[in-house]
């Protein structure tokens, strides 16, 4: 079972495919073959998700590797969008220490925060701002757990939220505890915003 924690050392891949809801499930068959046929049969391949997201819009791929010179970047799949592939380690979690554990039978729903920096250089002090803002949403209603990462190219940012449900999420989003800090945060990256949230349909 695939684990998302800071104290374990991997290092990550996102591959966001964007979909329309007639294509989505074809788009999340094409990811886990990608898995199974090529990523996995590599050393330091260490686990492989899929997820997607409830509104038909988004699949995502969420490898995890021992080693940044094991990694092996997602393919474009026929017909579809190159994805945005970058390489990320966790920088940040909270609760500290948490542990989130994948499987298509968990409970609760992920939502993916991306953020892309206008400037490589931006990403230390969005980083500054990230922690901040998740020391101000910890312990919010229905927030299970939340892993920051950062690619390391510098243009990227993506946090990994676990959420009970929709509505403890939208309940927060609309008023947001890290509001003052987004201002600035906004300045050094341009928010890729999608409240809809994402459900784990395939681990390995």
């Amino acid at each position: 079972m695939p684990v998302v924690s800071k104290s374990n050392g991997l290092l990550a891949e996102f591959a966001v495919f964007p979909s329309e809801p007639d294509i989505q499930a074809k788009l999340v068959e094409q990811a886990i073959q990608n898995i199974e046929a090529v990523l996995k049969h590599n050393a330091g391949f260490a686990s492989g998700t899929v997820l997607r997201s409830r509104d038909g819009l988004r699949v995502t791929s969420y490898a995890q590797w021992t080693n940044q010179e094991s990694y092996v970047a997602t393919q474009p799949f026929i017909d579809s969008t190159v994805p945005d592939v970058h390489v990320f380690e966790i920088f940040a979690e909270e609760p500290d220490g948490s542990r989130l554990h994948l499987s298509s039978r968990m409970d609760g729903l992920i939502n993916f925060g991306i953020f892309k920096m206008k400037q490589p250089e931006n990403q230390p002090r969005f980083i500054e701002l990230f922690r901040e803002a998740l020391v101000m949403v910890s312990g919010q209603a229905g927030l299970i757990s939340t892993h920051a990462h950062r690619s390391l190219d510098g243009w990227r940012c993506i946090n990994f939220g676990h959420w009970r449900s929709l509505e403890e999420y939208t309940a927060m989003d609309t008023n947001r505890p890290f509001s003052p800090l987004f201002g600035e945060m906004l300045d050094l990256a341009n928010n890729e915003y999608q409240k809809t949230l994402h459900e784990v349909v395939f681990t390995t």
